[in-house]
């Protein structure tokens, strides 16, 4: 366990000293607090999504990001590798949920005619309309759940730290 006043403390970004695992020692009561509250603040607030979109559209939170995802692309398309990276799931992953989404009419794929090595997959007209039909609930909900507990400067606060965090394991800060 590290203490406040030792040479071994980890710094900011995680750096220990001689002898000690970067970020090995036990967290601070403050650090445990908010990674617990973290944890179940995701967790909870991924249950309700999930079980809201299931409810309303019979989709999967998975679902839903690509479909989101594939609503906000030119076209309405984009090639898969893109589409992974925008939506934050593996290659392997994406074809399994754009194979479920294709067979359920909700999207498309098609070869890339100046790359054959490329798919793109593409948002039909029965996912926008299935969109259509679960974004209000997904909208209140995270209202309901995350934004209106929050002050405003608590909500600024948030996003700043959470995208600070998010943007350390894009560039693979581990």
């Amino acid at each position: 366990m590290f203490h406040p006043d030792r040479s071994d403390r980890p710094g900011p970004s995680g750096e220990a000293g001689a002898g000690e695992p970067a970020g090995g020692a036990p967290l601070e009561p403050a650090e445990l607090r908010a990674w617990k509250g973290f944890l179940a603040a995701s967790h909870l607030l991924e249950q309700e999504i999930e079980r809201q979109l299931k409810t309303d559209g019979e989709l999967s939170h998975a679902d839903f990001e690509i479909l989101v995802t594939l609503r906000g692309a030119d076209e309405r398309r984009l090639r898969m590798t893109e589409l992974a990276r925008r939506a934050m799931v593996s290659k392997s992953r994406l074809t399994y949920q754009v194979t479920q989404l294709e067979q359920r009419g909700l999207v498309r794929r098609s070869p890339c005619p100046t790359d054959r090595r490329a798919v793109w997959a593409q948002l039909t007209a029965e996912g926008e309309d299935r969109l259509a039909r679960v974004r209000p609930g997904h909208r209140r909900l995270v209202r309901r759940h995350l934004i209106n507990a929050l002050s405003a400067e608590e909500l600024d606060v948030l996003g700043t730290a959470l995208s600070r965090v998010a943007d350390n394991l894009r560039a693979g800060g581990g």
